[in-house]
């Protein structure tokens, strides 16, 4: 996970956000409440946020529309009572791929203070205050480590160690090692090192926390 500065809200939300929140407060049947909620679907909306996040996942930094359509992940749950209000509010919306906003992991959660919560932002919290990023060389295993209570509880509630995620992270943490040491003599090597550190790059915390 890697800081992701919030970008301007769409147009669509600016004109129209007061006005959904209205008739989606007070829907009264399921029909009425699907088909006023279903607006923050918008294509805008999907697209401000793809490019904002670089078609990446807000969680696991794990790019997304080449194997899925993605999620707009509601960061805190559109589906409680509580939160309702905030179904289209730009501040509560990430990107997010299905497994992490999946009912396994993410799904409707919001853990509080008093249960580790809430989950690391990466709009609202600097990530690298709440995880480190450590690849064990002898093991290949690259491992998201929550060191703050914060940290731990979206570690472990979001699967951000999942084995398949950490299967094919790993795999692209240990690729630019090797290329760590072609680096000194080979330009090439050294420019794809350069990108695996930039905002659009996959797992791009690792790179940058490991100083590749």
């Amino acid at each position: 996970m890697i800081k992701v500065p919030r970008a301007v809200k769409p147009r669509i939300l600016e004109d129209n956000a007061a006005n959904w929140t209205r008739n989606l407060l007070s829907a009264r049947t399921k029909k009425e409440k699907d088909a006023a909620e279903s607006k923050y679907r918008h294509t805008s909306i999907k697209a401000a946020l793809k490019s904002m996040f670089h078609d990446k996942c807000a969680y696991c930094e794990s790019k997304i529309s080449h194997v899925s359509y993605g999620h707009i992940e509601h960061y805190k749950p559109k589906n409680t009572t509580t939160y309702r209000d905030l179904t289209f509010e730009w501040n509560n919306l990430l990107l997010s791929c299905p497994v992490c906003n999946g009912a396994g992991y993410k799904g409707t959660k919001f853990p509080l203070a008093v249960d580790g919560g809430p989950f690391i932002n990466p709009c609202n919290d600097e990530p690298d205050d709440h995880f480190d990023f450590v690849y064990d060389q002898a093991a290949k295993l690259a491992t998201v480590v929550g060191k703050t209570t914060r940290g731990k509880t979206t570690e472990v509630q979001i699967g951000l160690n999942r084995n398949d995620l950490r299967n094919r992270r790993s795999k692209w943490v240990q690729m630019l090692f090797v290329l760590k040491d072609l680096a000194q003599t080979k330009a090439e090597a050294a420019e794809i090192l350069r990108q695996a550190k930039s905002n659009d790059a996959e797992y791009a915390a690792f790179a940058r926390s490991l100083m590749l």
